[in-house]
């Protein structure tokens, strides 16, 4: 006869069955040394297997297929210790449960352990696919942005504090995007597997390396401060590693090789947030694009980057006639004139001379003032510098020795023509007074009558004022007797009354120009019919279009040029040739400066890391200076003529998209190289480009100009 009380067990254990059973865990209580099973839900029986397991043993049953599940229960393993609580459990099928456990009194009043398992297999396949998605890039299996970002803020306080130094190398592959374009972006993809693939399986990268999307990836480098002595030590460790990167990763039958190009900032030395850390060694990876790809650049800091950019930079200023005519320039080249080794001679600021000046390219009446440097008298200089031309600046020395007597000599021998700079002192030297030909100083550095006195002394030597960069201090200069001018007086405007009239054949010019400057369409047939009107006009134009400037040929009529020229194009050449009819009783440097610059910032554009307009930009150096040259304001200018919002903001504000063009045309033409320096870092110009867009714009002009 069954006992109410084992009746009154079973139908609990009936009701936990009907209560348990359609949860979605497996619960199991168990009691005594022997692991008695004394309740199981359907789903805990099924893993028991009660036909093979009729003794209902936990440990011989339930607990097999869960190894480890008895550490954690107060009967088993973990005897005599109350069960953990929560946990989780994997059984032999790989199935991972999550576990809670917990000691009870059971119904019939003894002490049991009651156990709840819930497979969390797929939930947990769901949030390692939803981490994978947050943190990996799915391409390639590399950790992603967001994972850079969060591993490198656990980090932050580390290398705020200087307890850790490191580096951001940022890289791309070279020829990436010719690649895509080429055999199509499944190929692109199979390149950007077999890079990752390989820095993945290479124990110094593996934990280093991060995607942040297209063919960018990161290598994120730490290390504690002690294991460096300095930071050169460092730099160069890393770059022993990270040159190991530098190979191609091309697969078989592409032409396009993919090399890396690199650029690494250092952290705390350069920043210590990753945005500014990643900035810093994006501006390094520009270089390394820029310096020919498959090379490592680290990021160097504008003060540390200024003095190499000033050895590259190079310009021309004009020397002026009291006529307003040009009688030369000097060539300014911040690496001239230093110290030399006495065994050694470079031949790079002979050979820069010439490239900017177009020496080899154009024969003209100018004179060019350079630096000395011994290289002048070396053989190959000797015999192929046109000596005639140039003239062989000397600097001021306050105690003259015999040694530079004799320098002096030899350059006069040799055939040049020699120009004392500087006069601070007001005090000359008659030994050095008879070899020179010129004598260049500022008015500013010597009071008036001591100009007058040395002028007056010395009356077979040209004396060339410097720094005239206003009406005003040309026409002291003038009265006092210098007979030549170095500066930017004629960029300074006269303005004049604004009804002041025309000449009559510039007004076609001016008519010209303020039909190519409206925001509308151009009206092709109505400057066709100005151009035609004007036999000189149309001449010139014609000219100009089958120049080497412009690069057309055969262009025998106005409608061919507009065919072949286009809107864009039709604009700038109009504005071009009107420029150098309206400005035709102006200086020559008006007109230069002004084409210089025009074209100066079309090459650059493209460069800029926010890429400026080529057009736009050539319109606004165009425009610098036309005020001038009609004596007119720039307002007044802008009243007659119309042209882009952009471009008159620009021209008359310091917040216009251009406005920064006109203060460094103007910081470059005065060879303020810091504030030059300042701009190319800023917006991510390389020196080198730099310098090459303004040799490219003089020579330009040069063929310009002779047409």
């Amino acid at each position: 006869m069954v006992s109410k009380k084992n009746v009154k067990i079973a139908e609990v254990e009936d009701f936990l069955k009907n209560v348990m059973d359609p949860q979605d865990m497996e619960v199991i209580v168990i009691r005594g040394k022997d692991c008695e099973v004394v309740y199981a839900n359907s789903l805990a029986e099924v893993r028991m297997g009660f036909d093979m397991n009729p003794e209902r043993r936990c440990n011989t049953g339930f607990a097999k297929s869960i190894p480890g599940l008895c550490s954690y229960c107060q009967y088993g393993d973990n005897s005599g210790e109350p069960c953990v609580e929560q946990f989780e459990v994997e059984d032999k099928e790989g199935h991972t449960y999550s576990a809670k456990c917990s000691t009870i009194n059971w119904i019939d009043g003894k002490q049991a352990a009651i156990f709840f398992l819930r497979d969390i297999t797929q939930d947990k396949e769901i949030k390692e696919k939803l981490y994978k998605l947050a943190y990996f890039d799915q391409l390639t299996g590399a950790p992603n942005r967001q994972r850079l970002k969060e591993d490198f803020g656990a980090l932050e306080r580390r290398i705020a504090d200087n307890m850790l130094v490191g580096a951001i190398a940022l890289f791309d592959l070279d020829h990436f995007k010719a690649v895509n374009d080429t055999y199509g972006h499944n190929t692109g993809d199979m390149v950007l597997r077999r890079l990752t693939e390989h820095l993945l399986h290479e124990n110094d990268f593996a934990e280093r390396i991060y995607r942040l999307g297209g063919d960018e990836f990161v290598f994120l480098l730490t290390n504690e401060p002690h294991d460096f002595a300095s930071h050169e030590e460092m730099q160069k460790s890393y770059e022993e590693l990270l040159s190991t990167t530098l190979r191609s990763y091309t697969l078989p039958n592409i032409e396009f090789e993919c090399t890396l190009s690199m650029g690494i900032s250092f952290f705390p030395k350069h920043g210590i947030s990753l945005s500014e850390i990643l900035r810093k060694a994006d501006i390094a990876l520009y270089k390394a694009k820029a310096r020919g790809r498959n090379q490592l650049v680290f990021f160097e800091n504008l003060y540390d980057i200024a003095q190499k950019f000033k050895d590259l930079y190079i310009n021309i200023q004009p020397i002026l006639l009291v006529s307003g005519k040009t009688y030369g320039y000097e060539l300014i080249d911040y690496g001239s004139g230093g110290e030399e080794s006495e065994s050694t001679v470079s031949l790079t600021e002979f050979n820069r001379a010439l490239d900017a000046l177009g020496l080899k390219d154009i024969e003209n009446d100018a004179h060019y003032f350079i630096s000395y440097s011994r290289v002048l008298m070396t053989p190959t200089v000797l015999v192929g510098l046109p000596k005639d031309k140039f003239i062989v600046q000397m600097p001021y020395l306050e105690n003259v020795t015999q040694k530079d007597l004799q320098v002096y000599a030899a350059l006069r021998k040799a055939g040049y023509k020699l120009a004392l700079m500087g006069m601070p002192s007001g005090k000359t030297s008659p030994e050095v007074m008879k070899l020179v030909n010129y004598c260049k100083f500022s008015p500013e550095d010597v009071n008036t009558a001591k100009q007058k006195s040395v002028i007056a002394a010395n009356p077979s030597i040209r004396f060339i004022a410097t720094g005239v960069d206003t009406h005003e201090a040309f026409k002291a200069a003038k009265a006092v007797g210098f007979l030549m001018f170095q500066g930017y007086f004629f960029n300074q405007p006269v303005i004049v009354q604004k009804t002041k009239e025309i000449d009559p054949l510039k007004l076609n010019y001016f008519r010209l120009l303020k039909l190519s400057s409206t925001d509308d369409y151009l009206d092709f047939r109505e400057i066709s019919s100005v151009i035609s009107s004007d036999v000189a006009l149309t001449y010139r134009l014609l000219r100009l279009l089958n120049s080497a400037a412009v690069g057309l040929r055969n262009v025998s009529s106005i409608t061919m040029a507009v065919a072949y020229l286009g809107e864009e194009n039709l604009r700038k050449w109009i504005a071009v040739l009107a420029l150098r009819g309206i400005a035709e009783d102006k200086p020559l440097e008006l007109v230069r400066i002004s084409l210089i610059r025009a074209r100066f910032g079309e090459l650059l554009s493209p460069h800029f890391r926010t890429k400026r307009e080529p057009n736009q930009a050539f319109m606004v150096g165009l425009l610098s200076l036309l005020h001038i040259a009609l004596d007119k304001s720039r307002e007044q200018l802008f009243e007659e003529i119309h042209v882009s919002e952009d471009l008159q903001k620009s021209l008359l504000s310091k917040n216009g998209i251009y406005s920064d063009l006109l203060s460094f045309y103007e910081n470059y033409e005065y060879a303020n190289w810091d504030d030059v320096s300042r701009f190319a870092e800023e917006n991510h110009l390389d020196a080198q480009t730099v310098n090459d867009a303004y040799i490219e714009s003089v020579r330009w002009y040069n063929d310009l100009i002779n047409t």
